[in-house]
């Protein structure tokens, strides 16, 4: 009787505690993927704010403020310039269609149409004159899907500032008091408590990971592209920078290609010296990636891990997720890299 009433206890107690915990994620729904991603953030950036609170004896409140607006100007600032690049052309689409993007596109139409009239001349069989409608509907729906698209992404940003806002927030508290979280999980969690020590190193690592090499070395790159577009006078600054920045955190694809596509469109312009300058360019900042990356990331995580997984974990994540599934995507695939093991021996452990 007293086995089956503490059973019926146990059970009350576990309906109870998810009902609570659905409630309260429901409540919060509209506020999931800022805290998702704070969350990410604040394991990625907890150990740095441990070091510069030691270091600069500031209260941990303060540094994490400090470190959170840092960051946040350094993300914001060109992705902020470029949102206003894309308003401008937007109010002056006749502008866009003139500008010198759009004259090195019709450039490489020019040219690609040139080559395959050549072809029509030796075989006889007319290629050009298909490929030079489909040019020109492929660069007519380009622009409209360029208006349309940003003007979405203009016409959300109120949003987007509100959830920027809230991820601020989050990441905050959460840095501030990541020690207080931490004694909480390790003292409720199901686990042993090596285990969750374990697994909660893993997080951190993974996400660390993330930020650190890959969101880094995101920058860098697209620096360099950025500076290169701008010395050579190959394209927007800020809307090359903010490009670059996003595909560089796809494996396989990287920042490399924005460069030479630039390259590309330079020669094809007959400017060879800007072709030649962003092509060393793109191959630079090519390079970087497999330098840095084992540095920064000291042998663990992603740098262990198939070019080839790290692209359908990324891209799969974009298709589910958006465009924050580029950062989940790395830190989800290295976080089951890490745990993976982890549960593995403990279930074999728990076995023998």
């Amino acid at each position: 009787m007293i086995e089956a009433l503490r059973n019926k206890s146990v059970i009350v107690s576990w309906v109870l505690l998810l009902v609570l915990a659905s409630l309260f994620v429901f409540i919060n729904w509209p506020f999931l993927v800022p805290l998702v991603l704070a969350g990410i953030f604040a394991l990625g950036l907890v150990n740095l704010v441990t070091r510069l609170t030691q270091k600069l004896h500031l209260p941990r409140g303060l540094t994490s403020t400090l470190v959170v607006l840092v960051g946040s100007t350094v993300f914001w600032l060109p992705l902020a310039l470029a949102i206003y690049r894309i308003s401008v052309h937007l109010s002056a689409p006749q502008q866009f269609e003139a500008s010198h993007a759009m004259f090195q596109i019709q450039s490489l139409k020019t040219s690609i149409v040139g080559i395959l009239k050549k072809i029509t001349d030796v075989t006889g069989i007319d290629f050009a004159t298909p490929a030079s409608s489909m040019f020109e509907s492929v660069i007519k729906n380009i622009g409209q899907w360029f208006f349309t698209y940003s003007s979405q992404v203009v016409s959300q940003l109120p949003g987007l500032l509100f959830q920027s806002f809230i991820f601020v927030l989050f990441l905050v508290a959460l840095l501030w008091k990541a020690q207080h979280i931490k004694d909480f999980v390790v003292k409720y969690s199901l686990l042993d408590d090596e285990l969750t020590e374990n697994l909660i190193l893993v997080a951190k690592d993974s996400c660390s990971i993330t930020l650190f090499s890959t969101f880094v070395i995101g920058v860098i790159q697209a620096s360099l592209i950025g500076l290169g577009a701008l010395c050579f006078g190959e394209g927007d600054f800020w809307l090359v920078v903010t490009i670059t920045f996003v595909v560089s955190f796809i494996p396989i694809i990287g920042a490399a290609p924005v460069g030479f596509v630039l390259a590309l469109l330079a020669f094809i312009g007959d400017r060879i010296g800007a072709a030649i300058g962003m092509a060393v360019v793109a191959s630079v900042a090519g390079t970087i990636d497999n330098i840095l990356k084992p540095f920064l990331a000291g042998g663990k995580g992603d740098n262990k891990i198939s070019p080839l997984i790290g692209f359908t974990c990324v891209v799969g994540a974009v298709v589910m997720f958006g465009i924050s599934g580029l950062l989940l995507g790395p830190v989800i695939m290295n976080l089951v890299y890490g745990a993976t093991p982890l549960l593995l021996k403990h279930l074999k452990q728990e076995r023998t």
